[in-house]
């Protein structure tokens, strides 16, 4: 690309584009000319503001998708509503780097850019084929897949994309960082080959032109693993999941049908996805010797909605229909502003991610009336001399009480094993003040599985964060960490080959357990837990924090914690004091 990294030149110049007076100004032109000189300008429009460009698109891309799966999560690519990709007009250097388990960048197609990883926590000095999509074989021939959000998005180089580019013989920008610094091929701009060693833990390396540019590699983490510029984390975007509509037309809540769909075990067969000229959309395969799919059509009556059929590894193998839409209510575009919803972020120090900034453009994807992605705010107020606030995340449910007085019982019930939430309650005591807490994973039964009977039967996994500020002094004064004094009520299963058994039977080996009445009289005032075990520490890599606890500022200090082991211990019961400072 050696005469389009000039033409760059001469943007940043002035030379070329004489309204380029300003940085800023230049930088929009540059991100809206790769863009057009791609082909994309059709399908994808940009836009800018003082801060950002935004790439708006539907996010489906016309290239080929799904076929050369074989670790399907059941997910369909649909369609999203004028997703806008926020890209920072003013690219610099931040001092620390950014893994996020949400989009990076988005390609030039209007396509989000995606880490490696299939979940959890990146270490980025050290790769991790556990969670690499394209060796756990969920990748298309294309390098993406569909999502959670039946969102299509890649994990890896968009070869098909760069196929279809009208500039791809030149080694063009083919995408751009949030942070806003650009995304190229394997090879350098000027066509020759990356030596080996040269690209740091972010994919990336120094650029004459913008500062640093980042690569897409043959080898992992085949394309941008992190940031190394300064990102507004509660600002990136994310499709939020299909919403369901009953049948007299109005939006209801994440359905069951489309929703906790997972990889079948071992894999699928003969995948393949096809799109027909009336708009169908077909995904088929084969699991076991036995035919799945997943179809739908484009409602003729309500606008951004979908009418679905599918017979799906992950619910059993039962036909089953239903209407499922885009929220036309939050529709993103560049001049509207929305309440922010977020999805859990990551962080490579292990630190919990920053909290979103207020208000920006353009709003995100979401959907407002989904409980997954949540934090509540409650005030409990008592006439005492000091004002805390509690803030807590928890893998499932939690209950928090002030001696024996409830503050605050976690709004999302524990339902199922994706009830996540964070919570935040205002109340008053007097120092020093006792912490109770109970704390619950999901569990089926007694068993202490979850989707007994189906491909998917698993021990679920618990995890649990608190942090207490005194608002007058604006100073953390606990944090959930080790020292916490934990007990274990429910314990299950036993013996962990439980998990494999056909008709696992509670109290049945393998699928023994221990439960535990609460001692009595614990809530009260020194009450004596010396004699518990100390809680286990955790970090974010083996809990997968997810929704709602991004949206919390959390101190260095607060760790995840849980009993001794994340999968067995279902319910756990935890004490502390916190003496004056």
């Amino acid at each position: 690309m050696k005469h389009n990294h000039l033409f760059l030149v001469l943007l940043l110049s002035g030379g070329l584009l004489s309204a380029c007076h300003q940085p800023d100004t230049a930088h929009c032109d540059i991100i809206s000319a790769s863009v057009e000189e791609a082909g994309f300008n059709k399908s994808v429009q940009v836009t800018c503001d003082d801060s950002y460009a935004y790439l708006t698109s539907s996010t489906y891309p016309s290239h080929d998708m799904m076929n050369g799966i074989t670790g399907t999560n059941e997910q369909i690519p649909v369609p999203a509503l004028d997703y806008a990709a926020p890209i920072k007009l003013k690219p610099a250097k931040a001092e620390s780097l950014t893994s996020i388990d949400a989009a990076l960048g988005v390609a030039v197609n209007g396509v989000p850019i995606y880490d490696y990883s299939s979940q959890g926590e990146l270490d980025l000095s050290h790769y991790n084929e556990n969670v690499d999509t394209v060796k756990l074989g969920q990748l298309d021939n294309c390098g993406g897949h569909a999502g959670r959000g039946d969102d299509y998005h890649y994990h890896a180089a968009p070869t098909c994309m760069i196929e279809t580019m009208a500039n791809r013989k030149s080694n063009p920008i083919i995408g751009w960082a949030y942070d806003g610094y650009p995304i190229y091929g394997d090879d350098n701009p000027d066509g020759s080959k990356i030596e080996k060693g040269t690209l740091d833990d972010c994919n990336g390396q120094a650029d004459d032109v913008f500062g640093y540019r980042y690569h897409t590699s043959e080898a992992p983490p085949y394309i941008v693993q992190c940031l190394v510029g300064k990102v507004d984390v509660g600002d990136l975007p994310r499709v939020a999941p299909l919403t369901s509509t009953d049948k007299d037309g109005s939006t209801t809540t994440l359905n069951a049908m489309r929703d906790n769909l997972t990889p079948p075990r071992d894999g699928v067969e003969n995948l393949k996805h096809t799109v027909s000229d009336t708009g169908k959309r077909s995904m088929t395969y084969t699991y076991q010797g036995q035919d799945y799919f997943v179809h739908y059509t484009p409602n003729a009556l309500k606008p951004n909605c979908f009418d679905f059929e599918q017979k799906t590894v992950s619910n059993g193998g039962i036909v089953e229909t239903g209407t499922f839409c885009r929220n036309t209510d939050s529709k993103q575009n560049p001049n509207q502003n929305q309440s922010q919803n977020e999805e859990p972020g990551r962080r490579q120090d292990n630190s919990p991610p920053p909290p979103p900034k207020g208000d920006r453009k353009p709003p995100r994807q979401n959907d407002p009336n989904s409980a997954k992605v949540n934090k509540t705010t409650h005030t409990t107020m008592v006439n005492k001399s000091h004002t805390f606030k509690l803030e807590a995340w928890a893998d499932n449910w939690f209950a928090a009480y002030l001696n024996q007085q409830l503050i605050v019982e976690d709004s999302v019930p524990i339902t199922t094993e994706r009830s996540f939430n964070a919570e935040e309650v205002t109340f008053s005591a007097d120092y020093p003040l006792t912490i109770n807490l109970v704390i619950k994973d999901f569990k089926q039964n007694d068993t202490g599985l979850e989707y007994i009977g189906t491909p998917r039967q698993q021990m679920g996994d618990g995890g649990f964060i608190m942090q207490l500020t005194d608002i007058s002094t604006n100073e953390t004064v606990a944090v959930s960490n080790s020292a916490w004094h934990c007990k274990v009520l429910h314990e299950a299963p036993l013996n962990k080959q439980c998990e494999t058994e056909l008709n696992p039977t509670a109290g049945t080996a393998p699928c023994d357990y221990t439960s535990t009445e609460a001692p009595s009289g614990w809530k009260k005032a020194g009450f004596d837990v010396s004699e518990w075990p100390n809680a286990t520490e955790y970090s974010a890599a083996m809990v997968s924090p997810k929704d709602g606890y991004n949206l919390i500022n959390w101190d260095a200090r607060a760790k995840l914690i849980w009993g001794d082991d994340l999968e067995t211990s279902n319910t756990l019961i935890c004490k502390f004091t916190v003496e004056k400072p």
